[in-house]
């Protein structure tokens, strides 16, 4: 039997509701978000790719614990990466930068990379769509959550100067950009995207 009429690969944030913790706590502003996105985005292909080697290289003792010290070295790399680049966003980010090493995304990369062929395992094409899919629920989200919190839009920027569009000095509506807004404002965004879903004849599994 072929796949079903519906099938497909759901956004992980809006349909699955993965990795919630750093875009509704730590971004609070586009810049942020972005840098998130990238590093969940970056990680997972080159993870996956990773543990695969691992599988063939190591014994079957090892593998786990190998997997996870190569998803807390790449996020220590990309954490050194992004204070190198732009010391003021690294330190707004604080701790969620080496947490990219849990993020469930790349955990899951991990596991499929490690597992055989016989087991189930690949399916990484389907991983890079879905951490393409957050980087860019990650970018909307916090791009929403500045510019109608805070009236302002910051893009990535090097060194110590902050990069800042100004759209208005009187926010509209501050709650957005604090951890309760970003759940309030998520929860509206989900609900949209599982209404398009239907409205195209698609369900969430």
């Amino acid at each position: 039997m072929g796949a079903p009429r519906d099938a497909f690969t759901p956004d992980p944030v809006l349909g699955a509701f993965l990795g919630l913790c750093p875009l509704v706590a730590a971004a609070r502003d586009f810049a942020s978000g972005m840098i998130l996105g990238l590093g969940v985005a970056l990680s997972v292909p080159l993870l996956g790719l990773a543990a695969r080697s691992l599988r063939t290289m190591a014994p079957e003792r090892l593998r786990a614990p190998g997997a996870l010290v190569l998803a807390a070295g790449f996020a220590a790399v990309y954490a050194l990466i992004i204070a190198a680049y732009s010391p003021l966003l690294a330190t707004g980010l604080d701790i969620y930068l080496p947490l990219l090493a849990a993020n469930c995304l790349t955990l899951a990369a991990l596991k499929r990379g490690l597992r055989s062929e016989q087991e189930g395992g690949g399916g990484l094409r389907g991983m890079v769509i879905m951490a393409g899919f957050y980087l860019l629920a990650a970018m909307a989200i916090s791009a929403l959550r500045e510019l109608v919190g805070l009236g302002r839009l910051s893009l990535p920027h090097a060194g110590l100067a902050p990069r800042v569009l100004v759209l208005t000095t009187s926010p509209p509506f501050r709650l957005l950009a604090s951890p309760a807004g970003g759940f309030m404002l998520l929860g509206l965004v989900a609900a949209v995207y599982r209404w398009a879903l239907r409205r195209r004849g698609r369900r969430l599994p």
